[in-house]
């Protein structure tokens, strides 16, 4: 059964970025999404010909790709409480500078308290399915979840594009 025009609009959403240069590389960004409205500043070191007055365009993927997932482990909390004290993402994403590519991100998730390994797998494999920015970048690049538990390594979780070997 074909889904209606209207059906198909409400299935999609919108995130507006409206970005207006300020000097040299620096910019400013206004974030606007339903009744939220945040000024963004964004530049380029000074190594780069930048004023140093916010992260770069680059920084700002990796934050949003690492807190998008961060806010899915907080979504699945949401439905299912499970008792975590604390939890922290770190995201590495190397980049080809020459080809101006992103080769590869790894996120690694330290979860602690006292909830089950199976819980908390079971978690990091939600969170990491829930995740938009994951979701879209599994078709381009390897994404790796490396997951801990009270300090102790828990489960690895890998993506990669369709196609590619592994």
């Amino acid at each position: 059964m074909a889904q209606t025009p209207e059906a198909t609009r409400e299935q999609l959403g919108t995130v507006r970025v409206d970005i207006t240069h300020q000097a040299q590389k620096s910019f400013e960004a206004i974030y606007k999404s339903e009744d939220q409205s945040f000024r963004i500043a964004i530049d380029e070191p000074t190594i780069r010909g930048g004023q140093n007055q916010g992260p770069s365009p680059l920084g700002y993927f990796v934050t949003g790709a690492a807190s998008c997932l961060a806010m899915q482990y907080m979504n699945v909390m949401q439905e299912r409480p499970l008792p975590l004290e604390s939890m922290k993402v770190l995201a590495r994403a190397h980049n080809d500078r020459q080809a101006r590519v992103f080769t590869d991100m790894v996120f690694q998730v330290s979860l602690t308290g006292p909830i089950s390994p199976a819980d908390a797998e079971a978690l990091a494999r939600d969170a990491s399915k829930r995740c938009f920015v994951e979701n879209t970048l599994e078709k381009a690049i390897p994404i790796t979840t490396e997951v801990s538990l009270n300090g102790e390594p828990l489960v690895t979780l890998a993506r990669v594009p369709s196609g590619s070997p592994g």
